[in-house]
């Protein structure tokens, strides 16, 4: 639809022990060779808010629509939506996006 409302993430700051887990842990695979690494599948997952329940109104358009005219403004009572994604990659293929419910 091309719709874009969005507002930056907060994500919690590493403690000391995370640094020092993830230090370990690239000093343990600085060596590895280009095969090893292509044996390796990564993934991840993603929150995406559909209605956000904050008190903040947001009004979506369309681009290039007139600033006054076509827009919508969202409104949800409690609880809010979201969608949760995920996903892999390796070196050989990609795998399938998953809906979580």
């Amino acid at each position: 639809m091309g719709l874009c409302s969005r507002r930056p993430t907060r994500v919690p700051l590493l403690t000391k022990r995370h640094r020092q887990l993830h230090l370990q842990w690239d000093r343990e695979h600085r060596d590895w060779t280009m095969d090893e690494w292509k044996r390796v599948a990564w993934s991840d997952e993603s929150r995406f808010l559909i209605h956000h329940v904050d008190g903040r109104v947001r009004v979506r358009r369309l681009p290039g629509e007139h600033l006054l005219h076509s827009c919508t403004a969202g409104h949800t009572h409690a609880g809010g939506s979201g969608i949760m994604l995920w996903g892999t990659f390796s070196w050989a293929a990609l795998g399938p996006v998953v809906v979580v419910e």
